[in-house]
């Protein structure tokens, strides 16, 4: 099964597309959120305003983690945030998010902020690819996340976990990541680098890369069963770019490499039918106010 940049026939699967841009506005909400703290001078808003973010672009993903094909799809990304404390939309991940405790330090580029989310994991069905057939479908579920940030100049460290509240995964993963941002010429224009770890329990690992007997026999592509236990799931590096055109309107991109590890990497899905190495990949244009 060879990489390709879409796919001609999407199957007429339209939860497929949400599902896909669903991960792809959590990785867009990254981006905006590692840019966040180096806006310009001049160009920032009063905390104390409401803010809305409203725009759209295209995402390349992997159309399940671990596969080799790819799929072109519309991003839309939408935002509400108040006094940045509190914030809903894709911006930052789709889900709520609040802001419970913001330690200042000595300037306004040193902070540790410590926050709680709700978010949705968008599933995943047996005709998303033919690799999956067969294995049944996972269903999506609403997710618990905590997180906590810290930020000093120009450099970064998140730490943050994940449960699933409901749904088929019902795992926990730790998500842990450095970024560096710096300005390409001109303070509109900002480049991060940054690069994470996930680990993930076994009923996370077991439920997105393991094969059950049941499954095994099911399988239309004769898979053998596979058990898979908690470690670390993958290892990854991106850079994303952002140009302030003004101070309500930035253009974003991000390309992003992530390799799936040990037990993750060995499964039959991953292994036999798709590639360890995923890539990804998306661009558009905000409009803030």
């Amino acid at each position: 099964m060879y990489s390709q940049l879409y796919k001609t026939d999407l199957k007429s699967n339209t939860a497929l597309l949400i599902k896909i841009s669903i991960l792809t506005a959590i990785l867009w909400g990254g981006l905006l959120t590692s840019v966040k703290a180096q806006v310009p001078e001049g160009m920032k808003k009063d905390a104390n305003d409401w803010r809305f973010t409203l725009g759209g672009g295209v995402g390349y993903f992997a159309d399940y983690e671990g596969s080799d094909d790819y799929n072109i799809v519309p991003l839309p990304l939408v935002g509400i945030s108040w006094r940045d404390t509190v914030s809903i939309g894709s911006v930052g991940g789709l889900g709520l998010n609040v802001k419970f405790l913001k330690i200042k330090g000595p300037t306004p580029k040193d902070n540790l902020i410590l926050s709680a989310g709700i978010g949705y994991f968008g599933g995943r069905d047996q005709d998303d690819n033919d690799a999956l057939n067969g294995l049944g479908d996972l269903e999506g579920g609403v997710t618990g996340k905590l997180s906590a940030d810290y930020q000093h100049q120009s450099f970064g460290a998140k730490v943050s976990a994940v449960h699933d509240i409901s749904g088929g995964r019902k795992g926990t993963s730790i998500n842990a990541g450095l970024r560096y941002t710096f300005a390409l010429g001109s303070p509109k224009t900002q480049l991060t680098l940054g690069s994470s770890v996930t680990w993930a329990n076994d009923k996370y690992m077991e439920n997105i890369f393991g094969i059950s007997s049941i499954q095994a026999t099911n399988s239309t592509l004769g898979y053998s069963a596979y058990s898979v236990a908690s470690g670390f799931k993958d290892a990854g590096v991106n850079a994303s770019v952002r140009h302030f055109m003004t101070q309500n309107i930035g253009i974003m991109g991000r390309i992003g490499y992530k390799q799936l590890l040990a037990n993750a990497a060995d499964s039959p899905i991953v292994d036999r039918q798709g590639n360890a190495s995923q890539l990804s990949a998306i661009f558009g244009v905000s409009y803030n106010w």
